[in-house]
This record gives structure tokens, C-alpha cells and sequence, in this order.
């Protein structure tokens, strides 16, 4: 009893039809082949009611591939230029601590506006030319990040410093302020600070 049903159902999905209201067949069968076509004029043969010898010219794509032969071709949509941006560093002797301390600060400012929430960090260049990163810690243990007005370092009883003595740098190295710009969008371009001489 078990495989007459499923013999009945298996030959209705192959052969069977199934017609809506106004009569349109919406479930067809052509054993002959199955094939992609486009709108290039190509014809499909199909059947409803006439058997196997119905064509039908085909008007729109209908393709389970991509030709890559698109016309006129898509371009990418453009990515607006970035803003480009002001980094500066200013670096002087800190009057609170030994000679070996200095403070450290600057400004971020893109179209002439402030940046704020950047992060800054910093590299120095020996007296031989090798540039090294430098680590400099912001006023509350974290990474240097600018203000709400675009600047870092300035915070009064929270300085940025730069101690000599347990850093491997001397008078006559140069410190260089970098900002890596505003990824993804990169709303705002990288920049760098013109190199201030330590002295």
C-alpha cells in the first residue's frame, strides 16, 4: 500500500499540471532537455498544451550564470576624496620634573576644523637615522587622543611627558607626532608633524 501512494505521487510531480483559476499552468514537464537562455533572440522550447513543439522567443535574461558581458559595464560608485589633515607637535623641557622630561603636545584639525577622539603615536629618529616607534602614555594611562578642540597633551596636571631617562632616547633625536587617518571611510587623511629636535 506504502509504494502504490508514493508511485501516485512521484508520476503526478513528474506528468501532473496544476492550473489556477484562469487556466494558466503553473507545474510542466519537457523530458527533452533543460537549458539557461538570454535576450539575444535564443528560443525555448516549452511545453503547455501543444505537446513538445511550442517556442517561445525569450525576452528578458534568464540565466542561472553571469555572462560578464554587461553593457554598458557598471563602474564603482566613487569614494569621496578624505579631508586633509593638520598634525602638529610641540615639545618643551617640563619645569616640574628634571631636565630629562619633557612635554609633549599638539593639534589635530581637518578643513580647518578640530579632530577629535584621534589617536596619536609617536616614532623618533637616532642621531645614525633609524626611526623607532616611541611610547608615550596619554594623562590617564591610555593611548594620546585628542580633545573635543583637536589637541593632546595639554591637559593642565595631566601631561603628555616624555622621560629621557627611562627611554632609550638623547638630545638630538627627532620626535615625529602620527596620525593614521579615519579608517574605512577614511573621512579623514593621514598626516604627520613636521619632526621636533630634542635639545
Amino acid at each position: 500500500m506504502r509504494n502504490i501512494g508514493i508511485t501516485t505521487f512521484v508520476t503526478f510531480l513528474i506528468v501532473g499540471t496544476a492550473i489556477i483559476g484562469s487556466g494558466h499552468v503553473v507545474l510542466a514537464h519537457n523530458d527533452k532537455y533543460t537549458t539557461d537562455f538570454t535576450n539575444n533572440g535564443n528560443n525555448q522550447e516549452i511545453q503547455q498544451d501543444c505537446g513538445n513543439s511550442c517556442t517561445q522567443t525569450s525576452s528578458n535574461t534568464v540565466s542561472s550564470g553571469s555572462s560578464g558581458l554587461t553593457t554598458p559595464s557598471p563602474s564603482p560608485t566613487p569614494s569621496p576624496s578624505p579631508s586633509p589633515s593638520n598634525l602638529t607637535l610641540t615639545i618643551s623641557p617640563f619645569a616640574e620634573k628634571p631636565s630629562a622630561y619633557y612635554d609633549v603636545s599638539g593639534s589635530l584639525s581637518a578643513a580647518g576644523s578640530p579632530v577629535a577622539g584621534a589617536t596619536i603615536t609617536f616614532t623618533f629618529t637616532t642621531l645614525d637615522g633609524r626611526t623607532e616607534p616611541l611610547n608615550l602614555v596619554g594623562p590617564f594611562g591610555g593611548p594620546v587622543v585628542t580633545d573635543n578642540n583637536g589637541k593632546y597633551g595639554d591637559m593642565p596636571g595631566h601631561p603628555v611627558l616624555l622621560d629621557t631617562m627611562t627611554t632609550p632616547i638623547e638630545v638630538g633625536n627627532k620626535i615625529t607626532a602620527h596620525y593614521a587617518g579615519a579608517p574605512p571611510t577614511n573621512a579623514i587623511a593621514a598626516s604627520n608633524s613636521a619632526p621636533e629636535t630634542l635639545f
